[in-house]
């Protein structure tokens, strides 16, 4: 954990302050999930507790709860009284296919519609199992791809650092910033309860990293807007992705929606986003039109499927 946090320090351009872990145990998993939670807790609480030093003169106090933090990075809502509804479509998950397995992600309407495209209508996971025993494991993910669906051949570990993909991932930098213009800086008006108060943050993301970050923005006391398409409905995540927030719906192939989307961008102070890498540019909003709308704007993207 402590290689984790280091790591994460280095990359945010954060010191390299020992931050204490308490409590112990770990979410179940084959990877670290717990540990990295705890330091991308650890991490962000150094960032906050930097920003309240610079405005306070103080510097608070940190230390990371590893079973809250793994509670956090599992659900944070206990339902009283009614249910959240199925966390996946029927038919996602793990498939075996000719020559090894393939998971297939079906939660949006289009990405099932796309798998289903490629295999034909299924009505249940039984009904898929037998289609994707058909296929070797490459042909089906890339045929899924094209047809504009979302869908990962399994590989080991070695196979990935092999894999092209693999290779570009770990040639990147864990985050990558470039320069802004600045001239946006706005006076402070947090505190130490809340110390992204008067921070407004429009969220474009989906499922899950981009909303578990501005969820986290919400919490410290900034203003967040989440915009989704008119379409967009995943029933078993919206209770945990729209928690602290405003949520509204725009249709950015329509021009009064188009108006109000630029008059909301022009008003933030931050922008995450989270689509396929060229989305937004096909709508319009490349790199260069939202500098152009929002000088100064904090530009946040991540690109969690590949």
């Amino acid at each position: 954990m402590t290689g984790l946090l280091t790591s994460i320090q280095a990359a945010l351009g954060l010191s390299h302050t020992p931050i204490p872990f308490t409590s112990s145990g770990a979410l179940p998993s084959a990877f670290a999930v717990t540990d990295l939670a705890c330091a991308s807790i650890a991490a962000a609480g150094q960032a906050v507790s930097e920003l309240l030093q610079q405005h306070t003169g103080r510097l608070p106090n940190l230390e990371v709860d590893r079973r809250l933090a793994s509670f956090w990075f599992a659900t944070s809502i206990r339902p009283v009284g009614w249910s959240v509804p199925p966390l996946w479509d029927p038919v996602a998950g793990d498939y075996a296919t000719q020559d090894g397995w393939i998971r297939l992600h079906t939660n949006a309407p289009h990405h099932r519609a796309a798998a289903e495209s490629v295999l034909g209508t299924c009505a249940d996971r039984a009904a898929m199992a037998s289609k994707v025993a058909q296929w070797a494991k490459t042909d089906l993910e890339q045929a899924v791809v094209d047809a504009g669906g979302c869908a990962a051949e399994m590989r080991s570990w070695a196979q990935w650092q092999a894999h092209p993909q693999g290779l570009a991932v770990n040639a990147e930098p864990l985050i990558q910033f470039s320069a802004g213009s600045g001239q946006h800086a706005k006076p402070w008006k947090g505190s130490v309860a809340q110390p992204l108060a008067g921070i407004k943050v429009l969220d474009l993301t989906r499922v899950l990293a981009g909303p578990v970050a501005s969820r986290f923005l919400a919490g410290l006391g900034a203003d967040v807007l989440r915009i989704d398409p008119p379409t967009w409905n995943e029933p078993g995540v919206v209770p945990e992705v729209t928690l602290g927030k405003r949520c509204a719906r725009l249709d950015l192939h329509n021009n009064d929606d188009r108006a109000v989307f630029e008059s909301l961008l022009k008003d933030a102070d931050i922008v995450l986003h989270g689509y396929r890498a060229d989305a937004l540019e096909k709508l319009g909003y490349g790199v260069a039109e939202r500098e152009k709308l929002a000088p100064g704007l904090i530009d946040v993207c991540l690109n969690a499927y590949g």
